[in-house]
């Protein structure tokens, strides 16, 4: 796709393609820096310790199962390991693959420890993050020059777009995070350029598999899969009825092929194919609800039904809104979701232009167009409904803003054809822009990085491994234990670690469905530890005043990264 008219053009594809690799790895390199990886905090964070986890019991085990659960997974599975009731199987699978093929121990390196072997789920998020610029850049050269073949600033547009991605602050936190949305952006956007390209209504199985693929990173876009059926057969050009048909069928046979073992079990596990804990999150933040106060008991939730339902979660859903749309109609998203709707107007075939292969380059681009529309409209309603978090939005920002560039420049370019001198200028402009936003947002990324690298809930390696220790000293291998370290734990010490409860008045409940003896808190002060708990992190032995928490001896020490760490040992029930 980087090739062009001449050996010069050729090269500088060539070339620009290894400068994209090098931007985005020296990028990476200055962000995990600022953010202090693997030095003053750990590299997994909360959700990206959880698909580790899963990963490694997969690939020792051959079972899809976890040594972390939440208190309200006690509800319905109480033994260890436990199943998976909130990460998809996608990123687990692809973590536990390379679990498998990197040994523990290399010719004279040797990465058996835990500190060591948590960088390799990152090389899954970098790695996307690196394709994904890669493949931005060459999916808009391709655009480009089918519906305008020739343009010199096709090439200098497309590489400035992949920049751009590279320079996004979100994309590199996100590379670095070991989260699902790389891998899913990366196979969102590669369906879109395989819908936009023809090769979706040629190979509809395949794409169908990717679709699969995807939805088992990220279940949101299973809802889209009739959708996305439907517009692979409106793709095809000039294809009977009869076609169409078997198109959109072959579509979703294939994105049923990698969900349905996902689907059986879950059916197996909890007993409904649908069952997904994260759905609880409609909850977070209504009424009186949290994540915490949802999940953190060892029981399900007495939720409001009806009526009463409704009067709780409209008003988070509409300042969710508020908060969220900005996401999508600001800055260059905001300009992209408008170039894309303006074009949905603009792709069609000029008055006596008889080219089929440009006309069915604009069929399917605003089809693609209004899938990727759709999709944003749906991530959108899905962070909304949900958690609220910005990056639920990412896998839709990333390909409307280098649509949208794209959409700009076909605009642009017939006005920089006419005079030679607007002919570069306007595309370097464009470029420029670009580059100079996203430098500018990775200047504030780096920033934002350090401040919150220093002000993180985990402590540090170090810590961790004298916590790991304490425990290996005075517990049986393999015992249960209660912590707000969560998965992080888990990871370092090679145990069942079991969330920390809302309060302490909850800690019995969990024990009379699994047994534990030791609860570790882990705060910077007692102002930052969760409500219920504040009192205990401040003065431990106000435990020894609660004869109800069975809290025999009480433990505190402080850590030299700043945090007070809380061990209670509790006595038999």
């Amino acid at each position: 796709m980087w090739r062009t008219r001449t050996s010069s053009g050729s090269s500088l594809g060539a070339l620009g393609a290894l400068g994209l690799v090098a931007l985005g790895i020296g990028l990476g390199t200055l962000h995990a820096r600022a953010w202090g990886l693997g030095d003053r905090t750990p590299v997994l964070s909360f959700d990206a310790a959880q698909y580790a986890l899963a990963a490694r019991t997969l690939a020792t085990t051959g079972s899809l199962a976890t040594p972390f659960a939440l208190p309200i997974d006690l509800a319905l599975n109480t033994t260890p390991p436990w199943p998976l009731s909130v990460v998809q199987p996608g990123l687990v699978v692809l973590e536990a693959a390379l679990d498998r093929i990197v040994p523990a121990k290399l010719p004279g390196m040797d990465l058996s420890a835990p500190e060591r072997r948590e960088w390799l789920p990152l090389v899954i998020s970098f790695g996307c993050y690196l394709a994904l610029g890669l493949l931005l850049a060459r999916a808009l050269r391709s655009r480009l020059e089918a519906f305008d073949p020739g343009r010199p600033g096709h090439t200098l547009v497309a590489l400035a777009a992949g920049v751009a991605f590279l320079l996004d602050p979100e994309a590199q936190h996100l590379a670095l995070g070991g989260f699902t949305e790389l891998p899913f952006t990366l196979a969102f956007v590669a369906a879109l350029v395989l819908l936009a390209n023809g090769w979706a209504s040629r190979r509809p199985l395949a794409w169908g598999l990717l679709l699969g693929a995807a939805c088992a990173i990220r279940g949101q876009l299973a809802a889209l899969a009739p959708l996305l059926a439907v517009a692979a057969a409106l793709a095809a050009p000039d294809a009977p009825r009869s076609r169409r048909v078997r198109i959109a069928a072959l579509v979703l046979v294939g994105a049923l092929v990698p969900l349905a073992p996902w689907w059986i079990y879950k059916w197996r596990a909890f007993g409904t194919p649908m069952w997904d804990l994260s759905a609880l999150a409609i909850w977070d933040g209504a009424g009186n609800w949290t994540w915490f106060s949802l999940t953190h008991r060892a029981e399900f939730p007495d939720l409001a039904t009806g009526p009463a339902a409704a009067a709780a979660i409209v008003p988070k859903v509409m300042r969710n809104l508020a908060a969220l749309s900005p996401v999508l109609a600001t800055g260059m998203a905001g300009i992209g979701s408008l170039a894309l709707a303006l074009a949905l107007a603009g792709f069609r075939r000029p008055a006596g232009d008889a080219d089929p292969a440009r006309a069915a380059a604009a069929r399917a681009a605003r089809i693609t167009i209004v899938v990727l529309l759709l999709y944003a409209a749906l991530a959108l309603a899905v962070a909304a409904v949900g958690a609220g978090w910005r990056r639920y939005l990412f896998p839709a920002r990333v390909p409307i803003e280098a649509a949208g560039l794209a959409a700009v420049w076909l605009w642009l370019a017939p006005f920089a054809a006419r005079t030679p001198r607007l002919r570069y200028a306007v595309p370097a402009a464009l470029a420029a822009v670009m580059v100079l936003w996203g430098g500018i947002q990775t200047l504030r990324g780096l920033d934002e990085a350090r401040g919150t690298g220093q002000e993180r809930g985990l402590p540090t390696v170090a810590t961790l491994h004298t916590i790991v220790e304490d425990l290996d000293h005075t517990l049986r291998p393999g015992e249960v234990v209660m912590s707000n370290l969560g998965p992080t734990l888990a990871w370092y010490a090679g145990r069942p670690v079991l969330h920390l409860a809302l309060g302490p008045a909850d800690v019995d409940a969990c024990r009379s469905r699994v047994a534990f003896r030791c609860v570790v808190l882990a705060f910077r002060d007692p102002a930052r530890a969760w409500t219920e708990w504040a009192p205990l992190v401040a003065n431990p032995n106000v435990a020894l005043s609660h004869p109800e928490w069975h809290v025999f001896r009480t433990q505190l020490w402080l850590t030299d990264d700043g945090f007070r760490v809380v061990r209670l040992d509790l006595s038999p029930r």
